[in-house]
């Protein structure tokens, strides 16, 4: 492979697992069946091809889209948002929807519901990597997105989820705002890195996952990178196995509208609780006071 196209192969994948991989790290397959004349379920991950197999099971006669996933690809899961939107359906989460799942199916549905010990859960967004220039041409109306391709894909994400949330007239810093609440709230050192192993031919190099980082990583690539050279990646992020589930409070008071039924824990102790075994690695953090220190004497 041609060093140019390996490392804008190394830059896209790196971006695709801190964005819009689902929260879960064992891909999971999925499933779409009627439930009746009404509803139509979608139980797995969201992946290249889910919009297309969901709409091939809608009719004019569903009004609900009962949903379990973990989350996936986000660009996916905005053309399931935007299908719910434009259908008008209600969302009902059956056990949980994290990630790409509630940034733009739950969000996107003007009525949407928790099923007893369901979970929502965020952690990403594309508008978190926003250009104040970008968004103020987008204010004014000056961007289509179709004109953002290839190396400048990223904008045309960007520009595809601001549309959805107009769309639902919630604020365009609706995410940023709920993902500053998760990183406030989540015990996790708040310079924590993310953390880019490479491995060229058996040796390993270790970067700080930033701005700097990648300019290190494209050096050694154009340095040490041979013609039929192996070459892997791991991406160690401290966020991506992290989530948040918002307060019925929260998501109001941010102006999130529709929610009828919204169960939610007593504690941040009882959050792991509602998680199967599948998602045990997964730190969950939600909107309850902060402990109080216990001082030793």
């Amino acid at each position: 492979m041609h060093k140019h196209h390996l490392m804008k192969l190394c830059k896209t994948t790196a971006f695709a697992f801190t964005i819009f991989t689902s929260i879960v790290a064992n891909a999971e397959d999925y499933e779409i069946k009627r439930l009746d004349t009404a509803t139509v379920s979608y139980q797995g991950e969201i992946v290249k091809g889910s919009f297309q197999a969901l709409l091939a099971h809608l009719t004019p006669e569903t009004t609900t889209l009962r949903v379990r996933s973990s989350g996936g690809d986000g660009e996916e899961a905005m053309l399931i948002g935007n299908q719910i939107i434009d259908q008008n359906l209600s969302l009902v989460v059956d056990g949980y929807c994290m990630s790409s799942c509630a940034n733009y199916l739950f969000l996107a549905a003007r009525k949407k519901s928790l099923l007893v010990d369901s979970v929502l859960g965020f952690h990403g967004a594309v508008s978190l990597k926003n250009s104040e220039d970008l968004r103020a041409q987008f204010e004014l109306g000056n961007l289509n997105k179709d004109d953002y391709t290839g190396k400048e894909g990223l904008k045309r994400l960007q520009i595809s989820e601001w549309e959805l949330l107009k769309k639902v007239d919630l604020n365009l810093d609706t995410l940023s705002t709920i993902n500053a609440q998760f990183y406030k709230k989540m015990p996790i050192a708040p310079k924590a890195k993310r953390i880019l192993v490479l491995t060229i031919d058996g040796k390993r190099y270790t970067f700080d996952w930033d701005d700097r980082g990648q300019k290190l990583m494209e050096k050694r690539l154009r340095k040490s990178l041979k013609k039929n050279s192996k070459i892997s990646f791991v991406i160690s992020n401290p966020y991506a196995d992290a989530m948040y589930f918002p307060s019925l409070k929260f998501l109001q008071e941010i102006g999130v509208q529709g929610i009828l039924d919204y169960p939610y824990p007593e504690s941040n102790a009882a959050l792991p609780k509602l998680l199967s075994e599948d998602f045990s690695h997964i730190k969950t953090v939600g909107d309850f006071p902060e402990p109080e220190l216990v001082l030793k004497k």
